[in-house]
């Protein structure tokens, strides 16, 4: 998947319309100009050297130059990521913390008015785009209260983390309706299960049935829905850095494009991809060690 993503990556710099070198040396540069950038940065190359030699930095960790700064684009991206992942675990702890708590209840109480609002509120939240939930947040909760700053990110632990809580609830309204959704199928499949009602006739019960025997047989197919929404809340990262203007990677991408900066595009985009792949690879090795049916083939 790696190997298909970095050809992708490289072909998008390839066909973009418009002139790297152009980019680089301004509009009033002159022919030479142009050529010796040309020259410098291997574009009068074959494509397929052109492929060797990016994949060969690749390895090395040379993401290669932007072409507004003329920084290297890992650094670029290394000053940006800390914030990313702030916005991310904690999405990812709130999500969890709003769609299991709901998802259980909605199982339990199935058809019946708890069931009925919780698929409710999950519709809604479906319904919302990230952008749109964001700026009610922000004029509803951050502007009126003065609790939470309508943007930017602060220095001391206390400062991020009131300036992280309104983008990672965004984040968290969008993702859970699909967590509750899965967790309550998985769990009311489990629990029309025989070995529910051996649990039940050898007098397990309550809580205790919920903990040992559902939860963790359901666990399965809400980690790999979690892993699934971890992909969409990296790409979702991109709207709400932009709409809280926080400087993380997905407020980086966003200028980059706007900018034309395709090596920043390029390293981004890599970047998003080497996660969810990994996140994946993940979930697999979690659901094997919660579902002692599945087993990892070494």
């Amino acid at each position: 998947m790696l190997f298909g993503i970095v050809l992708v990556v490289f072909l998008v710099l390839q066909i973009t319309p418009g002139d790297p070198a152009r980019q680089i040396a301004g509009l009033r540069a002159s022919e030479a100009d142009l050529e010796e950038v040309r020259q410098e940065l291997g574009l009068n190359d074959p494509v397929i050297a052109q492929y060797g030699r990016y994949v060969g930095n690749l390895l090395q960790g040379d993401l290669g130059y932007s072409y507004k700064s003329r920084k290297p684009v890992a650094d670029i991206i290394g000053d940006r990521i800390s914030v990313t992942v702030w916005l991310l675990t904690t999405g990812v702890l709130m999500t969890l913390l709003i769609s299991v708590p709901l998802g259980v209840v909605a199982a339990l109480r199935k058809d019946r008015v708890a069931d009925h609002a919780i698929r409710g509120f999950g519709l809604l939240g479906l319904s919302m785009p990230a952008f749109w939930t964001g700026v009610i947040l922000l004029l509803l909760v951050a502007l009126p209260t003065g609790w939470f700053p309508a943007g930017g990110f602060g220095d001391t632990f206390g400062e991020k983390l009131r300036a992280i809580f309104l983008p990672a609830l965004t984040l968290a309204i969008g993702s859970s309706p699909f967590i509750i959704r899965g967790l309550r199928a998985a769990m009311i499949s489990v629990m029309e299960s025989d070995y529910i009602s051996t649990a039940r006739s050898v007098g397990v019960a309550g809580g205790r049935l919920v903990r040992r025997f559902v939860l963790r047989n359901a666990a399965g197919p809400g980690v790999t829905l979690l892993a699934i929404e971890i992909g969409y809340l990296l790409f979702g990262a991109v709207v709400i850095e932009t709409t809280f203007a926080l400087p993380g990677v997905g407020q980086g991408l966003v200028i980059a494009a706007q900018g034309r900066d395709l090596p920043s595009v390029q390293g981004y985009t890599l970047l998003f991809a080497l996660v969810v792949v990994a996140v994946y690879l993940l979930s697999d090795v979690v659901t094997a060690m919660l579902d002692p049916r599945v087993e990892i083939d070494t």
